[in-house]
């Protein structure tokens, strides 16, 4: 009993923040005025964070995939059979498939069906990013190279 332990409390741990991203998600898509401002990281650029809650639906997707990948291979590694090992594979290529799904939503905004309904009409973060250089390179157009 004691060896199970680590495992439990990892399950637990896991299991919360999987029913965390969830909620969040469920706010956000609702458009509701509780959802969670969640910091992904640090970033000087708005249109990174705006990215993320963008494409939450996607990331808790990948960590409930990714969590049921960990414990099929916790099962697997403790004598489960090859049907565990299997749902544990196809589980890890699903949350693959949501990580470049989220990436995909910060960065480009695409696919809109997985956007948040009031968060369709913006634009992503390197779509941001491209349109603040041309604006740069126009109004810097004819200047040298410091500027001047």
């Amino acid at each position: 009993m004691a060896d199970l332990v680590p495992y439990i409390v990892a399950a637990v741990l896991l299991g919360g923040m999987d029913l965390y991203f969830v909620r969040a998600a469920w706010l956000h898509w609702t458009g509701s005025g509780r959802a969670p401002d969640i910091m992904f990281g640090y970033s000087l650029n708005p249109s990174v964070g705006r990215g993320h809650e963008r494409g939450i639906v996607a990331l808790a997707a990948w960590l409930v995939c990714m969590t049921i990948s960990i414990a099929a291979a916790t099962a697997a590694s403790n004598g489960a059979g090859p049907v565990v090992v299997h749902v544990g594979a196809a589980f890890l290529l699903a949350s693959l498939c949501w990580l470049v799904l989220h990436v995909t939503i910060a960065w480009f905004n695409w696919p809109k069906v997985l956007v948040p309904p009031h968060r369709r009409g913006e634009t992503g973060s390197v779509t941001e990013w491209w349109r603040r250089r041309g604006q740069r390179a126009l109004r810097d157009k004819g200047h040298g190279r410091g500027g001047r």
